[in-house]
């Protein structure tokens, strides 16, 4: 497996990168208005190529891109409401009104899944042990077993699959009700013998003979975490706040208005775009 890349938020606090793009996230989803739209799309793809890479991007994008045009045209059919006409089919008026809503609200969707998708790239899960290990062990390290669950198990249902379809005495029979019973009866008993394991060696390693957890990595929050967490504190609530203005302004129906230049669109470019040439400016520093 090949090793991780370094990304620009590796030498900050967890708390940083949590704080900055899980307040991305919900101004994305909340800023239904074109503008806002367009640059939370177009911040999600940038910060997708900056730390995931142009092929895993452009594989999304296969998918991600056809549920923006099949939102666009489900929505007129549901909601037919608007003032500009665009054509009928049958006895459904499809309005230029609803078609604009259902691209915002298609390419809404798409921006919160590449961004999500990114986050989950910075905020690796030993990220999120550091993060929430000393205010909650216990509930942490439930998180933390729970992730590995269920890609463990599909690995080991192709492991055991793979095992039947090359074994000749159990008739390579891998389909069928049978077979899946008895694969769920295999995983099921793995899945058992290995937390009965785990116990062993989590009370052979002393868990829970100390008031307090000890970690592995001491990550400390310096006076430069501080500083960059105020300051995303500061410009993700400047930038809610001026997407409430501009939502507010806004309107899908009756009639969509003209969109005019406005000098608030400028923090939310610089919001979503920040990540993206952080990590541009890191890689040309380390090249």
């Amino acid at each position: 497996m090949a090793a991780r890349q370094p990304h620009a938020f590796d030498s900050s606090h967890p708390a940083v990168p949590a704080v900055y793009l899980g307040g991305t996230v919900i101004i994305a989803m909340f800023a239904i208005q074109p503008v806002y739209v367009a640059l939370s799309l177009a911040g999600g793809v940038a910060c997708s190529l900056a730390f995931r890479g142009a092929r895993e991007t452009v594989r999304g994008l296969r998918w991600q891109l056809p549920v923006v045009a099949l939102v666009s045209l489900v929505n007129p059919l549901f909601s037919a409401s608007g003032s500009t006409e665009l054509w009928r089919l049958g006895p459904t008026v499809v309005y230029l009104e609803s078609l604009a809503f259902g691209a915002c609200m298609g390419a809404m969707l798409v921006a919160v899944v590449l961004w999500l998708e990114s986050a989950s790239r910075v905020l690796t899960q030993d990220r999120l042990l550091e993060l929430g290990a000393r205010a909650l062990p216990t509930v942490t390290l439930m998180v933390s077993m729970t992730m590995q669950l269920v890609p463990q198990l599909a690995r080991r249902g192709r492991t055991v699959r793979s095992a039947y379809a090359a074994c000749t005495a159990a008739g390579g029979e891998t389909g069928g009700r049978h077979a899946q019973v008895r694969l769920s009866d295999v995983l099921v008993s793995w899945a058992m013998e290995d937390s009965l394991e785990r116990a062993d060696s989590m009370r052979a390693r002393g868990w829970g003979s100390l008031p307090t957890r000890t970690t592995y990595r001491s990550v400390e929050f310096r006076g430069r975490d501080a500083l960059a967490l105020a300051l995303s504190v500061l410009l993700l609530l400047a930038n809610a706040l001026l997407a409430s203005v501009a939502c507010g302004q806004w309107h899908f129906y009756p009639a969509l208005p003209r969109l005019v230049a406005w000098w608030g669109y400028v923090p939310y470019a610089a919001l979503v775009l920040l990540p993206a040439a952080l990590e541009l400016i890191g890689r040309l520093r380390w090249r």
